[in-house]
């Protein structure tokens, strides 16, 4: 039997930028990872500079992946354009994860790929089939569809469902981020046009699967792409991330922006702040530990995310006419605007 202080589910960016830090600690673990590469899970490969006092590039640590700098946002409402000023980062998906797994393994991560886990067992540690690996310490970063969510008892996630793909065809400004959040375009979501750097990141998303299913029949008819990748985002409020000796994190703890559907720095947020918790159990050998202490270093972060959330279903579900729902968005956003550019002026630009 394969032993271990610690092995996490999910190679993801959550987990990887969780085994990033561990390996930094010196801590004995092992990730394992169900696919045979990275990026995955449908992603529109944008990512918010600066979220709760916390900045991009203190976690990532390089600029591999990153391919334009966006300060400003369109968005297309029924009653005319908003202009949100946030810096985002637009980056390769893929070429991130890679670069989080390199600086994992230079520290000296055990990352595997083609390893899925298909039970766990407990028996005062857990055990993993079929690999064989005993753990005192469970992390699981494995996504909506958890296995570790489903081990602690924790019910399903409400999802949303989202498409996109790259395109050459979008004759939009370049330098700006584009969102449509009408009715006639999608209902209970929006669409997304994010400038790469030779090509656009292009799609489209709902909280329902039937008004998806119509938008995006009529989405794919004006916009062509090299192919379609789908996926499904955790738009649930953040559910009690812990339980005995055992962690949630990113979507399998719906750690996401649920107004934005925006899960990769949230994930990344949490996964230091579960690193430095887990390096406080290793400092006493994973004994008479409480993971609560995770939930409430998680208090600030959690607070944001359910804010959000609230605010993201009231647009949805509870203000059906379109003309409040963009002065709603109007004062959001004026408010997000000034906060983001005070944000840049102390960090500065990159």
């Amino acid at each position: 039997m394969e032993k271990h202080d610690v092995v996490i589910i999910g190679g993801g960016i959550a987990g990887l930028t969780l085994s990033k830090f561990l390996a930094e600690y010196g801590i004995d673990f092992v990730l394992l990872e169900e696919h045979n590469d990275f990026f995955k899970k449908a992603c529109g490969e944008g990512i918010t500079r600066f979220i709760a006092g916390y900045d991009f590039f203190d976690l990532y640590e390089s600029k591999a992946g990153i391919e334009k700098y966006i300060e400003e946002t369109n968005i297309y409402t029924k009653y005319g354009i908003l202009q949100l000023y946030m810096p985002v980062l637009m980056t390769d998906k893929r070429e991130i994860e890679s670069e989080l797994a390199r600086q994992a393994m230079k520290r000296g991560a055990d990352i595997r790929m083609n390893e899925r886990v298909e039970k766990i067992e407990w028996n005062g540690k857990f055990i993993l089939r079929p690999q064989n690996i005993e753990a005192k310490f469970l992390v699981g970063a494995d996504g909506i569809f958890s296995i570790t969510r489903k081990f602690l008892g924790k019910g399903k996630l409400r999802c949303a469902i989202a498409v996109e793909g790259l395109s050459n065809e979008v004759k939009l400004d370049d330098e700006k981020i584009h969102i449509e959040m009408k009715k006639s375009i999608v209902k209970y979501g929006y669409s997304w046009f994010f400038p790469k750097r030779e090509k656009w990141n292009i799609g489209i998303g709902s909280i329902s699967m039937k008004e998806f299913k119509k938008a995006f029949n009529e989405f794919k008819k004006r916009h062509r792409v090299e192919r379609w990748k789908a996926g499904y985002v955790p738009v649930s409020k953040p559910v009690e991330p812990y339980g005995k000796n055992v962690i949630l994190l990113g979507d399998a703890a719906s750690q996401t922006i649920t107004s934005i559907g925006a899960g990769n720095m949230p994930s990344m947020i949490c996964a230091k702040i579960a690193g430095d918790v887990i390096k406080k159990f290793s400092a006493h050998g994973f004994r008479d530990i409480d993971t609560k202490e995770y939930g409430n270093a998680l208090r600030p972060i959690t607070k944001m995310l359910k804010q959000d959330h609230n605010l993201a279903f009231a647009m949805h579900f509870i203000v059906r006419n379109e003309y409040l729902i963009h002065k709603i968005l109007k004062k959001y956003i004026r408010q997000a605007s000034q906060y983001y550019k005070k944000l840049e002026r102390e960090k500065g630009r990159i």
